[in-house]
């Protein structure tokens, strides 16, 4: 088997073999599942209340539109707040959001964990 053998010395060296070994897995993995997929879409024929298939011309919504309804019925405020907030421009205002919400996770996962240690599995 032949093994080649990297020095820690050189970071480009170790950082160009690593790409290209994670570059032939990826082609590897990608070829198997070209070949192995099914080439055939769709199996049924999407049910739209009883009306053919050929009245729409595109028969699966977007996420995109799905998510843009929830925020316009529902989500306005939220949206707004989010919004006018974070979107200064600003990569630092961005930053600061992330890292206190990480933060405020982190936190709360802490805690949980210490009151799950401490009252033990059962109660």
């Amino acid at each position: 088997m032949y093994v080649v053998e990297l020095e820690y010395g050189d970071p480009g060296l170790v950082a160009l073999a690593a790409s290209l070994f994670m570059f032939t897995v990826f082609i590897i993995v990608l070829l198997i599942y070209e070949g192995l997929r099914n080439k055939k879409t769709r199996f049924t024929e999407t049910y739209l209340g009883g009306e053919p298939e050929d009245i729409v011309s595109n028969p699966t919504p977007s996420p995109a539109n799905l998510y843009w309804g929830f925020i316009k019925r529902f989500a306005r405020g939220l949206y707004r707040m989010v919004r006018d907030r974070m979107h200064t421009g600003n990569l630092q205002d961005w930053l600061l959001f992330m890292t206190s919400w990480y933060g405020l996770l982190l936190l709360l996962s802490i805690i949980l964990g210490a009151i799950y240690i401490v009252r033990g599995v059962y109660p």
